[in-house]
């Protein structure tokens, strides 16, 4: 029961606001479904895949997501993780995860006072502008993720909106699209570089839970003007940014604990 209230809730949350669901779905398996801290990254990870690869199909029956677009940043993205993997042990994650925090709290704040202001514009008509765009967004989403566990429907997101102006849903389909294949390069090496394994009995019910809910946070979203879901999102980026400086804290309190895939 527990496993399909996750499922469920992080789907509902993952095609809401095209941000994967790893914020939520480590700490929930973690805290309330007992599971290990690795085993619960490896199972989120599983999860994350199908999932946001349904939650994307159901965007392009609204939305014309190109995959060129998706494919710039993914490349990027590879070459972000590959850089980051060589770097995680000569930098100081706690400082660094305070300070990207901080930055996304700036960013969240930035997108509320533009959203209100209605100064949402953007390159939306510059291509040139657009791809360059994409492949820094890749670049960076796949670098902080690899560095510091941070999920990339975080970074994709705000730049996407609020850089590259695409409309808000659009920023979060071509989000979820993005995932799917860096989340699934992510349990790969986690299946067989960490030899961490999962339960495919429990993980294969969080999937089903997942679809349901990914179809009902899509008609929710559908159903909430754009101007409106970009200060949700905004406000659901204030959160996360919070998350990551009380990490941060905590860090440098005590022992550091296990990072949480966000």
């Amino acid at each position: 029961m527990i496993l399909g209230i996750i499922g469920l809730g992080c789907g509902a949350l993952n095609a809401l606001l095209g941000i994967g669901g790893g914020v939520a779905v480590v700490p929930a398996l973690v805290l309330c479904a007992g599971f290990s801290q690795k085993a619960a990254q490896a199972a989120s990870l599983w999860y994350v895949v199908p999932t946001s690869l349904f939650a994307g199909l159901l965007y392009t029956r609204e939305e014309d997501i190109s995959l060129r677009f998706v494919a710039a940043m993914v490349v990027a993205a590879l070459i972000g993780v590959t850089i980051g993997v060589r770097l995680v042990k000569r930098i100081d994650q706690r400082h660094l995860r305070a300070i990207f925090g901080a930055a996304v709290i700036l960013i969240a704040v930035a997108m509320i006072v533009r959203t209100c202001q209605g100064e949402y514009t953007g390159f939306h008509r510059e291509t040139n502008v657009q791809y360059l765009v994409l492949t820094w967004t890749g670049l960076a989403a796949g670098f902080l993720s690899s560095l510091l566990g941070i999920g990339g429907g975080v970074i994709v997101v705000p730049a996407l909106a609020m850089i590259a102006g695409f409309n808000q849903r659009l920023a979060q389909g071509m989000s979820l699209f993005y995932i799917v294949p860096t989340a699934l390069y992510a349990a790969v090496m986690y299946r067989y570089h960490a030899k961490i394994t999962i339960d495919a009995v429990q993980t294969a019910l969080m999937i089903v839970m997942g679809a349901f809910g990914a179809f009902i946070g899509y008609q929710l979203m559908r159903g909430i003007p754009l101007r409106e879901l970009r200060l949700l999102f905004a406000a659901a980026l204030f959160g996360v940014g919070i998350l990551i400086i009380v990490r941060a804290m905590k860090e440098r309190r005590a022992a550091p604990p296990p990072d949480w895939v966000i």
